[in-house]
């Protein structure tokens, strides 16, 4: 994860914006990384629509990474 985060992220933006680019990747790591704990002590987990709002969530950011 962190060879993307840190590696590829900063590489789809322009040059001028790397660092911009490197800082909004690392600030939503930090904001989600956040975010699941608090989820997983709100969630049902007897059922599986975690696993399908995760895959949405891979889905929803490959296509926002081929935009």
């Amino acid at each position: 994860m962190y060879s993307v985060l840190y590696a590829i992220s900063p590489e789809l933006f322009p040059t001028k914006d790397h660092g911009t680019g490197n800082a909004i990747v690392a600030a939503a790591n930090r904001v989600f990384g956040i975010m699941v704990p608090t989820i997983m002590l709100k969630a049902n987990l007897t059922t599986s629509v975690l696993i399908y709002i995760s895959g949405s969530l891979f889905i929803i950011s490959g296509i926002i990474a081929l935009l």
